[in-house]
């Protein structure tokens, strides 16, 4: 794994379990994810572990966009202001994802002061789940002083990323960590899929970068399916998993190479579902 891809991958995932002060809020008593993972098997914990360390961060997507000549539109962002309507520990874990995939992409934008409050919304989403042990206040604050130098803080986050996977793995934290990667990926696909002219649907360079996300979705729904008893887990991984069975490149891609284009009308199908998971997902 090259120095820059592996930069890449730490980026979401440690910015999803930065801890800070936050909001005191509790959680609502029913609904509550149960991180236990006593029902898997050692052999279990260490794929999924594998797969977690191995997964493309969903900052990437928001790269290769902006690289392809996607425009910023805030617009697409998910409200900052709706973070107070997330009141049960699973949706605040998928939406800890959602808003990291958020700062990944104003920063990449360097939309400075959209990306501190996008930064504070997963400091107290980090908090009201259960995470403030992960970091301590001296790598929220390297974060903060760097927040306008974006090589740097995709170096400093990119540093936390080893610590909070062990984090997550002491504590058996599977449940925590596959909602926040579940949310960081549907997040950073539902950009690109509407970064096109006007919010529409991107250019064909662009969807030839979307179905190289086919085998990550797959470890996803895969990692999910590892998750026993958490009715939101097995939600969220049934709707991945049909989302799975129309992201199929080898039916999708047209041609190879510099030449390659994608069926449209399947395509749609695909960026259909990203739109109704997505929705379902900041609800």
């Amino acid at each position: 794994m090259n120095k820059l891809f592996k930069t890449l991958l730490g980026v979401t995932f440690a910015t999803l379990i930065l801890a800070s002060c936050g909001s005191e809020q509790k959680p609502v008593a029913e609904e509550v994810v149960d991180d236990s993972t006593s029902e898997m098997t050692a052999e279990d914990l260490a794929q999924a572990d594998e797969m977690i360390q191995n997964m493309p961060s969903p900052i990437e997507m928001a790269i290769l966009v902006k690289h392809a000549g996607g425009e910023y539109n805030a617009k697409l962002l998910n409200d900052v202001k709706k973070i107070d309507s997330y009141v049960t520990q699973g949706k605040k874990t998928i939406n800890m994802g959602i808003y990291s995939s958020d700062v990944g992409y104003t920063s990449l934008y360097k939309q400075t002061q959209e990306t501190v409050f996008y930064l504070n919304n997963v400091r107290k989403l980090s908090d009201d789940i259960g995470l403030s042990d992960a970091f301590g206040q001296t790598m929220f604050d390297r974060v903060e002083s760097n927040i306008e130098n974006r090589d740097s803080l995709l170096q400093i986050l990119s540093a936390s990323y080893d610590v909070a996977n062990q984090y997550l793995k002491e504590n058996n934290r599977m449940n925590t960590s596959v909602l926040m990667i579940g949310g960081g990926w549907i997040e950073s696909m539902y950009l690109a899929a509407n970064l096109g002219a006007n919010g529409g649907r991107p250019e064909d360079i662009i969807s030839l970068r979307i179905l190289e996300q086919e085998k990550v979705l797959g470890k996803i729904v895969l990692a999910m399916k590892m998750v026993d008893d958490d009715p939101l887990v097995a939600e969220f991984a049934a709707k991945l998993e049909e989302l799975s069975q129309v992201l199929v490149a080898s039916e999708i891609r047209i041609g190879e190479g510099e030449e390659a284009t994608v069926d449209a009308a399947k395509m749609e199908k695909v960026y259909v579902l990203v739109d109704k998971i997505r929705a379902w997902a900041v609800a």
